[in-house]
């Protein structure tokens, strides 16, 4: 595993991410069987992917450059928490 995937977080939790799971998404041990977390993108509604930038990891449209969309990882997490 790369340096940088110890510092991002899981898309599941929100802990620290010390793999991947079949989709390249970074997850924590406790969520690597788990499905590949799927989440839609609330301005145009496709769906969303992860994407690795100069600050680590994040999800990002799949409309870009048409729709500029991103959420951090961890703002997902704590949406999901607050539901």
């Amino acid at each position: 595993m790369p340096q940088e995937t110890a510092m991002t977080k899981c898309v599941f939790c929100g802990k620290s991410a010390t793999t991947k799971n079949s989709a390249g998404q970074p997850v924590c041990k406790k969520h690597k069987e788990d499905e590949p977390r799927d989440v839609a993108c609330p301005e145009c509604g496709m769906p969303m992917k992860i994407k690795e930038g100069r600050y680590g990891y994040f999800w990002g449209c799949e409309g870009y450059p048409q729709c500029q969309k991103t959420y951090q990882i961890d703002a997902l997490v704590e949406d999901e928490e607050e539901e």
